[in-house]
């Protein structure tokens, strides 16, 4: 059985559910590996090793992290353990924590709903899909914009937490998020907070190499 000294991401090369542990990871100081394979999803097993996903409490979906004997899926989970082991964030309080993975939650909620609408809304209503997705963005980007710190980071640290970060993937990211925003013609341009403040996540070293080499936040492999 192979190990993973660093921990290793398994899911398909699209951003979707994993782009913001990718984020996290990057932003955090931690190496990671992956494996990435868009024939993976909704299989039992996967194709490249035979192994069951039933190893990393999962059915059929992704994205699955394997870091030495730990084996977890769900993206929350995947998140949460990426900042827990992540150098930069150490210091971080159990009340900046849960503010974090609220974050993670608020995204993985857009995530879902998207993913929801170009999928399976539009092939029966097109129009419902782009009335869902609006009213979506608008419920939260009013949320947004009332909460959202006008300089600094929404920690009011000196850096980007996944908190910031996952304002990055929601904004930033093509699929799903970005897929729906197309359909829906929607432009996140007028949340003016959100994106001031993705401009400064942008402008940290860490994320800023990240994201000069990302690979798959705008990949599209449906067309969509």
């Amino acid at each position: 059985m192979t190990t993973f000294e660093n921990p290793h991401l398994i899911y398909a090369p699209i951003a979707g559910r994993a782009e913001l542990a990718r984020l996290i990871a990057a932003a955090g100081g931690i190496t990671i590996t992956e494996s990435v394979n868009v024939a993976n999803l909704g299989k039992p097993d996967l194709l490249e090793t035979g192994e069951s996903k039933k190893n990393y409490m999962s059915p059929s979906g992704m994205p699955l992290l394997q870091h030495g004997d730990l084996k977890i899926s769900q993206s929350g989970a995947i998140e949460a353990y990426m900042a827990s082991i992540a150098p930069r964030y150490k210091d971080l309080t159990p009340q900046q924590k849960a503010v974090d993975m609220m974050f993670m939650g608020i995204k993985e909620e857009i995530n879902h709903n998207c993913g929801k609408a170009i999928f399976t809304t539009q092939k029966a209503d097109k129009n419902k899909a782009v009335e869902d997705v609006c009213a979506l963005f608008d419920k939260w980007g009013a949320v947004f914009e009332d909460q959202i710190p006008t300089e600094g980071f929404i920690q009011g640290l000196p850096y980007p937490t996944p908190a910031d970060l996952a304002l990055l993937d929601i904004t930033t990211s093509y699929m799903p998020i970005g897929s729906a925003r197309k359909l829906a013609q929607y432009d996140v341009g007028k949340w003016e907070k959100v994106v001031a403040l993705c401009d400064r996540v942008k402008a940290d070293e860490h994320v800023n190499k990240y994201l000069s080499e990302r690979k798959y936040a705008d990949a599209n492999p449906w067309g969509m």
